[in-house]
């Protein structure tokens, strides 16, 4: 993040701050900056967390349903942020139309106590994160809440947004991009994935979207987006939620670990985890690694269309190697039967 990034969201941040009763000059500590930039804050004795949204990557209406989403998950009592209401009673308010960088949405949170994240996407890839199986047991659970709480709160999106459907994954415009316009990735390699990309539409579009898969779902549940309390894992961060396979959850769960020397012990206790609240079927467990591949190529998507950034060309240069493997072997498994689609 550039000297000028931090200035400007600094500014705008100090612009939100009076939108809920704090003072503009209340210290703030930077926390984080990927799409959004986010600090920390104390005032009136409570610790807050406040996300300075990038510009243009949600409407209003759009950031309005997220919102309504987590407060959804609340209320069936899953461990996620609570949201301070700006003056107006909105959850978020909206800064900056006279400044320089445009109109950007603000929100605030309580800030979660909390003793680190659930790990680490660099060391996860590298092979060095020191987790146990019953950690990922712990993360099944968490993500099989969400999905529970979101079937019984009734909870339907009121907006659209980037659903993660089989176009919004592997079609002619995915929600991320597209990752063939990743130029480390050429000649058999590039074959490779191409015919993968086939293999993994062929696979879902036969897996379906009956409402027991398919519905309100994270879309991020990577491991710098859960929290570690002492009341177990918190969920945070809902902004790619948006409809989509439960299973991609799971998928992005384990996506760092897959380099990992213990990922299938890893991989084994996540969908225990999971099992031991929501039921999962044999065409889950088939469809898994085509759903894996599939979010592997979302980030390769993501990264085009940053390169030049740390974090892109991580994972142009990094995992990409990673990526190919996981194609490699879901073309070298015989396609599964399809999935009885009645229910879809």
């Amino acid at each position: 993040m550039s000297a000028h990034e931090r200035t400007v969201a600094t500014e705008l941040a100090r612009a939100a701050l009076p939108e809920y009763g704090i003072a503009a000059d209340t210290p703030l500590e930077l926390l984080k900056h990927r799409e959004n930039v986010v600090f920390g804050l104390t005032a009136g004795g409570q610790d807050y967390v406040l996300r300075v949204h990038r510009r243009g990557y949600h409407s209003d209406d759009e950031l309005a349903c997220e919102l309504d989403f987590v407060r959804a998950l609340a209320s069936e009592a899953v461990a996620v942020p609570h949201f301070v209401p700006a003056r107006d009673g909105r959850g978020f308010c909206v800064v900056g139309r006279e400044h320089p960088a445009g109109p950007h949405q603000v929100d605030l949170q309580h800030r979660i106590e909390n003793s680190g994240n659930f790990g680490d996407e660099r060391t996860a890839v590298a092979g060095t994160a020191t987790l146990e199986p019953s950690d990922f047991a712990a993360l099944g659970r968490l993500a099989a809440e969400v999905h529970a709480a979101s079937v019984r709160s009734g909870y339907t999106m009121a907006v659209p947004r980037d659903d993660w459907d089989v176009d919004g994954l592997v079609g002619p415009a995915p929600a991320w991009g597209d990752p063939l316009r990743i130029t480390e990735l050429a000649g058999a390699d590039r074959e490779l994935v191409v015919a993968a990309i086939a293999r993994i539409r062929t696979v879902l579009e036969a897996y379906g979207t009956p409402a027991h898969r398919f519905g309100p779902i994270h879309a991020d549940l990577t491991p710098e987006n859960v929290l570690r309390t002492s009341h177990g894992l918190v969920l945070i961060d809902f902004d790619d939620f948006a409809a989509g396979w439960h299973l991609f959850d799971l998928a992005t769960a384990l996506y760092f670990f897959t380099p990992h020397p213990r990922a299938e012990e890893y991989r084994a206790a996540l969908f225990a985890g999971y099992e031991s609240v929501r039921p999962l079927d044999a065409a889950d467990h088939a469809a898994f690694p085509a759903m894996l591949l599939a979010r592997g190529l979302t980030y390769l998507g993501w990264a085009a269309d940053r390169r030049g950034e740390d974090t892109a060309e991580w994972h142009a240069r990094t995992v990409l190697p990673h990526v190919v493997e996981l194609a490699r072997a879901l073309l070298a498994d015989p396609p599964a039967p399809h999935a009885d689609r009645s229910a879809s």
